[in-house]
């Protein structure tokens, strides 16, 4: 199945979308200057050992101490070639200890981040792990002949303490790219090493590579796939990465990308929590501390066979785009699916059937459960990163924080794309009104006041707030007359 896959970064964030037959199945939003917090290295300090825990606190610089287990100073085998993994029976480590960490998963609500000792470098072929002397070997490479092979020249250009994980892509690759990223890891691991001895606690030694070369590592793109970059510049930095039989398209920069080819709008619908089907059912998805929940509801879909087979044509549906959901909302953890009671047996095998056919398409990696007696599903999925929707939306003060509101962020990316639209269709004088507390927002950006001036340096944007406006309250006026009649309090944007 060809795919798109679009690249922005115009306003100070990097955004990564992918769509299937034109719906988004992937959205990821990273602010430029915090990047993303999983993979980095930092120099930290154990302030607390729980020896009943079998686990420790380290301040690592972060919001919030981070948190290690025994478990997590050895690589995960099980996920390569099923080996048992010898798990020390204690941490060995005492308060005041400094050591070098890498950031396994990000903070999520009240929990700081989770940290290994076992450090690792990923590449587009090998996944280096310096300090461990595991070799094993992506699942989906499934040729038990190849993975023998793929072992083998591991072992030979590995030193007796190191270790890697061959990636997918690496049978696709020659010996000698292979080879000399192993040894680009092994000259960035030794400077880690230099800057940890002279660094305090609480630096940052080494940070991943931008968004769109993770992406691009990480994917395989293929013959009628196609790309957009949303800027030129973004478009030749992504140039080198992407296959001659791939088409690479630079949009035009005047007007947003994600809002021109209706990618925002989709991620939009995917805040809410419920989701439409096509056949007029609905999901409901409400996530908690502990897990995330899913209910599945026939609404105005009666069908025109028997009441087994509308529920079963539901639930088919449902199956599907709880996967697209999940992948698409980037959440992770422990789900529970509530799905419309059936009485055919084979009918409820089924169904997990095709939930864990759709999961399969999902890189990260899901279990399912069979389903209870109770119509109940459950299944696993790793967490990865953090949910662009923490970008988006943010606890509403208005309802002692039961609810979600959009954040001031989100709207002000929407403003940006519905300006650049009306510039970019001749206007030159405009007048916005908005709610007071989002124009401060806007006002203190200064990375989208100068994306805007740098496209339409000649314009004039003249902003009212209003005390009284909501927050998504925002309007866009055309001003032709040389007379400008503007109330007092006026801003011009620049």
């Amino acid at each position: 199945m060809a795919k798109k896959y679009y690249f922005d970064d115009q306003y100070g964030i990097d955004i990564f979308a992918v769509t299937e037959n034109g719906r988004l199945c992937e959205f990821q939003a990273e602010p430029r200057e915090e990047g993303a917090v999983i993979g980095n290295i930092y120099k930290g300090r154990v302030t607390d050992v729980l020896n009943g825990m079998q686990a420790a606190f380290v301040e690592c610089g972060l919001e919030r101490h981070c948190y290690i287990s025994v478990a997590d100073i050895v690589a995960d085998r099980r996920k390569y070639e099923g080996a048992d993994i010898d798990i020390p029976a204690e941490l060995n480590l005492r308060p005041g200890d400094e050591i070098m960490v890498q950031v396994l998963k990000a903070p999520v609500g009240k929990k700081g981040a989770k940290v290994t000792t076992n450090l690792s470098f990923v590449g587009k072929y090998v996944i280096y792990m310096p300090n461990s002397s595991f070799i094993g070997v992506s699942q989906k490479i499934g040729d038990d002949e190849l993975r023998k092979n793929m072992i083998f020249g591991a072992r030979r250009v590995l030193r007796e303490d190191e270790g890697l994980i061959v990636r997918t892509a690496a049978p696709f690759a020659v010996k000698g790219d292979k080879v000399n990223e192993i040894n680009y890891y092994r000259k960035v691991y030794e400077g880690v090493r230099e800057r940890f001895a002279v660094a305090p606690v609480g630096e940052l030694l080494y940070s991943d590579s931008p968004l769109y070369i993770r992406v691009l590592r990480d994917i395989m793109l293929t013959a009628g796939d196609e790309v957009y970059a949303g800027n030129r510049r973004l478009g030749e930095s992504i140039a080198p990465y992407i296959p001659q039989n791939v088409s690479l398209h630079i949009h035009d920069e005047h007007t947003d990308l994600m809002f021109e080819h209706g990618i925002a709008s989709q991620f939009l619908d995917s805040l809410e929590p419920k989701v439409e089907l096509e056949n007029g059912a609905y999901l409901v998805i409400e996530r908690t501390e502990a897990l995330t929940v899913i209910d599945v509801n026939t609404g105005k879909f009666t069908g025109e066979d028997s009441l087994e087979y509308t529920v079963y044509c539901t639930n088919v549906l449902a199956a599907r785009e709880i996967a697209r959901q999940v992948r698409l909302r980037n959440l992770g953890g422990l789900f529970v699916v509530d799905f419309i009671d059936m009485t055919d047996e084979k009918h409820s095998e089924a169904i997990v059937a095709e939930l864990e056919r759709e999961l399969k398409r999902d890189k990260v990696k899901c279990k399912v459960l069979p389903m209870s007696k109770f119509g109940l599903v459950e299944f696993t999925r790793k967490r990865t990163g953090v949910a662009a929707s923490t970008l988006m939306l943010k606890d509403c003060p208005a309802c002692r924080h039961s609810g979600s509101v959009r954040t001031h962020l989100s709207l002000i990316a929407e403003f940006r794309a519905r300006l650049l639209s009306v510039l970019h269709g001749g206007a030159t004088t405009v007048c916005v009104d908005m709610n007071f507390e989002v124009c401060n927002s806007l006002l203190a950006s200064a990375a989208i006041k100068e994306n805007i001036a740098s496209l339409y340096p000649d314009a004039r944007i003249y902003i009212i707030p209003h005390r009284t406006y909501a927050e998504t309250a925002v309007y866009i006026r055309t001003i032709t007359s040389p007379h400008i009649p503007l109330p007092d309090g006026y801003i011009l944007l620049y």
